[in-house]
């Protein structure tokens, strides 16, 4: 099953949305990487470590600025064996719109699809 990693500046953000999108589409497995040492920022090496983690093909959100430039940077490095694509689509509504998708079994492509097909 496709799973879905959170990449937002704040805490807050990344945990929130991954709350919501667990009670919306419970079983979907969503990753949180929020802030930078307590604070509002992004780590590339939090972002990688994450994806480094993934057991299952991925679809990737982001918030602003330097997180899709960290993601960007870890997702170049990734030399694992899953596929793991950047969406750009607003962090929460387009990670809503994946999960909905995953929780009906649809695959990486028709979840990439179906928020594709609204932003």
């Amino acid at each position: 099953m496709t799973s879905i990693v959170l990449v937002s500046h704040s805490e807050n953000i990344a945990l929130g949305t991954q709350q919501l999108l667990e009670q919306m589409a419970p079983g979907v497995s969503v990753i949180a990487v929020g802030g930078h040492n307590g604070e509002i920022g992004t780590s590339f090496d939090t972002i990688f470590a994450a994806i480094e983690s993934l057991e299952d093909d991925a679809v990737c959100f982001f918030d602003i600025g330097s997180s899709e430039m960290n993601l960007d940077m870890a997702l170049e490095m990734y030399a694992g064996s899953q596929r793991v694509e950047k969406v750009t689509a607003p962090i929460v509504e387009g990670s809503f719109i994946a999960a909905v998708a995953i929780s009906t079994g649809n695959d990486i492509d028709a979840v990439i699809g179906a928020v594709n097909d609204e932003f």
